[in-house]
């Protein structure tokens, strides 16, 4: 079984414009070691450079006190005194890294001998193996370039990296790292090169590919079937230097998925993982993304006539069931199908005609607007044309608009709101609130569900029940 080494709080801090917080780092390692991350790789801090070792030893040690499941492995230089920093954070493992290549010995390390490297690497490890690290992994940086004839310089041959993985092997590395750094290892090179590294070594092998031609994943599920390969580096949205590296969700959900390979992580909560990382950072998953909400909603007319009836038709059936936490959705515009409009009057007595009087309407408004139609728009065209005043829950429950509303709120004369202020200001879902006079007291501008999938305003009205008088929502078109 492969073994998973999620590097978000190392790798991807990484990403131009991504930091993390004390508190963002330890929520996000426990949230990754709940899904079953067996290893979770954080940075050294430089004081030196204004940094606080609390803010990841805090993170490091909530995953090594908690989770007997998962280690935190420390990443740092081949330097005596990054080992030794690292050493002070009490992780289980630690990783080391250096680019033997000919470019980056050139320019990088000013000119140093092939022969220099080796012996870096060497007395890293055995000072590692000293300080009681028991994971000891060995990053060879750019390794992939010996696999590629158009990159590599004529220094970078076969018998080099042969005897550097093998000098690494004996001064005592667990694990062997060979990162495509530039992300120029192409599918058809992937396997041949990481067969020949696996063969010149006995120790498991460690692989980390970028995304730069978009071959990261293909290349990570490729290495997890290869003997020999035990590791393979993934972060959260992939997040990482440049175009970042393979992405943990994509990655666990093939396997699980498509190539029926246990991942040995809870496929079930990975829609969880993505949410507590946004709710933490406030990042937002890429319209792209397999877990973008994109993916669950429906446009095509005819598209939406078989998700009714059948979502499996368009929606993989393993998506539908861990991933689509708010299930299917449709968007109201030209194409929109009649079974959309039959399916928002389930329970009620319409006929045929007036569903698709409603149905055209709406295409209509769309196309006049240029853009879809809303569901207060909908909930209008609907009560205009039949008289039914439908609630706005049951239509945002099954036509696509805003994730934003305005939430707000009545509250009992007795009752000031200072305390409900004070609880709610500290919802990762609510953006701003206002408290104002008159007959409303406070009006949140809120996520319409949390990060767990549920209504904020049903846990407003549960948490606060004998404050309320009432509640009104209006979601932001």
């Amino acid at each position: 079984m492969v073994v998973i080494l999620d590097t978000t709080l190392r790798e991807g801090e990484l990403q131009p414009g991504v930091y993390f917080t004390r508190e963002s780092r330890i929520a996000l390692g426990r949230a990754l070691a709940e899904v079953g991350t067996p290893r979770i790789e954080f940075p050294i801090v430089y004081p030196s450079r204004g940094g606080r070792i609390e803010d990841v030893k805090d993170a490091v040690t909530e995953i090594e006190q908690n989770y007997t499941a998962s280690i935190a492995v420390l990443h740092a230089r081949v330097l005596k005194e990054d080992i030794e920093l690292a050493n002070s954070y009490d992780a289980t493992g630690c990783a080391i890294y250096m680019a033997p290549t000919g470019l980056h010995r050139r320019e990088k390390f000013h000119g140093m001998e092939r022969k220099v490297i080796i012996e870096r690497f060497v007395s890293a490890l055995e000072f590692m193996k000293s300080c009681g690290f028991t994971y000891r992994r060995a990053s060879v940086e750019d390794a992939s370039r010996f696999a590629l004839p158009e990159e590599k310089s004529e220094e970078d041959t076969q018998e080099f990296l042969h005897n550097l993985l093998n000098a690494i092997q004996d001064a005592g590395a667990t694990h062997i790292s060979i990162p495509d750094t530039i992300g120029m290892l192409s599918l058809t090179r992937c396997i041949p090169f990481v067969k020949s590294v696996s063969a010149m070594v006995d120790i498991p092998i460690a692989c980390h590919f970028h995304n730069d031609y978009g071959n990261a994943l293909g290349n990570a599920i490729q290495a997890a079937t290869i003997p020999g390969v035990e590791e393979i580096n993934v972060s959260i949205m992939g997040l990482g230097t440049r175009n970042g590296i393979t992405d943990h969700y994509e990655f666990v959900a093939n396997l699980e998925d498509l190539y029926g390979i246990s991942s040995g992580e809870k496929r079930e909560k990975m829609r969880w993982l993505y949410n507590i990382f946004i709710k933490e950072t406030g990042i937002p998953i890429p319209l792209t993304h397999p877990l973008s909400p994109q993916c669950f909603v429906e446009k095509a007319g005819t598209h939406q006539s078989q998700v009714v009836k059948d979502p499996t038709g368009y929606i993989p059936r393993k998506k539908l069931k861990y991933d689509a936490i708010n299930g299917v959705r449709f968007e109201a515009g030209q194409l929109m199908s009649k079974q959309v409009v039959a399916k928002l009057f389930e329970g009620y007595k319409l006929h045929q005609e007036k569903i698709v009087d409603i149905t055209n309407t709406i295409a209509a408004r769309s196309a006049l607007r240029k853009r879809e139609v809303s569901p207060w728009e909908v909930k209008d065209i609907i009560h205009a044309k039949s008289g039914i005043d439908l609630p706005i829950e049951r239509i945002n429950r099954i036509i696509r608009g805003s994730d934003l509303a305005y939430i707000m709120l009545t509250l009992k004369p007795q009752f000031s709101t200072p305390e409900l202020l004070k609880e709610v200001m500290r919802w990762k879902e609510v953006e701003r609130i206002d408290e104002v006079y008159g007959d409303v007291d406070v009006i949140l501008l809120s996520r319409i569900n949390d990060f767990e999938g549920n209504a904020v305003v049903d846990k407003i009205r549960h948490r606060f029940k004998d404050m309320l008088i009432k509640t009104v929502t209006l979601p932001v078109e």
